[in-house]
């Protein structure tokens, strides 16, 4: 059934991969709002449109587009652990309160909402079970830790779109994502550089600039990760099933792609030996949790998810660890000389860093 979809945070790493995934199948119109298209650059203008706003400055424009929309896809957040800690009172009003404005603006027009949340909900593991979407406790640490309003501020939100679900007043799906992977994901750093984007980028920066490799608090914490064509067939699933989906909440990640972080970096050293046929030119260098993201910051010990529920629908993921990073490391690496310029240009690597870009082979 072709649909008007709005996409709200369209030119993010999860946005730009669900458009290009919507255009490929070419069944719906697709409305992008966000501050920049970017990422979305290379994809055919005619499949989408794209309106360059704030969503926190231009209310009329995000009005009229969920005006006009059948489904309205939230993606809106900041998701940056160093942000939590510098800026928690941004990450509460971006992360929330303009949450709540985007679903009282669906509830006025009737307008069913797929809110992308967060696997950080869950807060601390306390055993070795799964993460369940209708039976787990979520735990968080004390407030003095201010990395976790981010996960409170996104569970505070799925309470009250609940809430309102059991009223009447609001049609949702809620997706809780599990470490999604790929490329376009985030941005790259500098060497040596504290803080900033998820695991997965600065490990890639390091990889491509000479390291080194941080491992916040020993790299011991555990990550399930998803290939990104898993989560946009996951997406696909929850869009196609609107009944089953009404009200629900889904786990999206894939529990068999569990590792450390150190494992992961391990990982990683070994896929980028393997696909430029290069030494890797980076070391592994323990930091703290709070010299890496500041004071506040404190983490969690994540386990798989349980799928469940998704999987009733239909959905499985099909992509293992390996493919999952050979996949998105692939794609720095083909265009590695165009990433270093860009930092270069930003005055964030140095001229000494002349590497050879080496052969890429197909992603195993």
């Amino acid at each position: 059934m072709h649909v008007n979809i709005a996409i709200l945070g369209a030119g993010g790493f999860v946005g730009s991969h669900m458009v290009e995934h919507l255009l490929r199948r070419g069944e719906h119109e697709v409305v992008c709002v966000d501050l920049t298209d970017e990422k979305l650059k290379g994809l055919p203008h005619n499949g989408y449109t794209f309106h360059r706003a704030d969503v926190r400055q231009a209310p009329d424009v995000v009005e009229r587009v969920i005006e006009r929309a059948d489904v309205v896809v939230d993606l809106i957040a900041y998701a940056n652990p160093s942000i939590y800690v510098t800026a928690p009172l941004a990450v509460f009003e971006l992360n929330f309160m303009q949450n709540l404005e985007i679903a009282r603006l669906c509830m006025c027009h009737g307008k069913r909402l797929i809110q992308y949340s967060s696997a950080e909900v869950y807060g601390k593991a306390r055993d070795g079970s799964c993460f369940s979407e209708d039976r787990s406790d979520s735990t968080f640490g004390p407030v003095r830790k201010q990395r976790w309003i981010y996960a409170v501020g996104k569970l505070l939100l799925e309470q009250v779109l609940y809430a309102h679900g059991m009223a009447g007043d609001l049609v949702f799906t809620i997706i809780r994502p599990f470490n999604f992977v790929g490329s376009r994901l985030d941005y790259l750093v500098a060497p040596g550089t504290m803080g900033g984007p998820r695991v997965f980028a600065h490990f890639m920066s390091a990889l491509l600039t000479g390291g080194p490799i941080h491992l916040v608090d020993g790299g011991r914490v555990h990550r399930a990760f998803l290939h990104i064509e898993d989560a946009n067939e996951a997406f696909q699933t929850i869009l196609d099933n609107p009944d089953r989906a009404r009200n629900e909440i889904f786990n999206v990640g894939n529990p068999a792609n569990n590792v450390t972080i150190r494992e992961l970096a391990v990982l990683m050293l070994e896929l980028y030996e393997a696909l430029t046929g290069e030494k890797a030119p980076c070391e592994l260098v323990e930091v703290s949790g709070e010299e890496f993201y500041g004071a506040g910051y404190e983490d969690a010990d994540r386990l798989p998810p349980d799928i469940t529920k998704l999987k009733s629908l239909g959905w499985e993921p099909k992509r293992d660890l390996r493919t999952t990073f050979a996949d998105a490391m692939a794609y720095y690496l083909e265009n590695r000389e165009r990433e270093l310029a860009n930092l270069r240009a930003q005055g964030n690597v140095p001229d000494a860093v002349t590497r050879s870009s080496g052969h890429v082979y197909a992603a195993a």
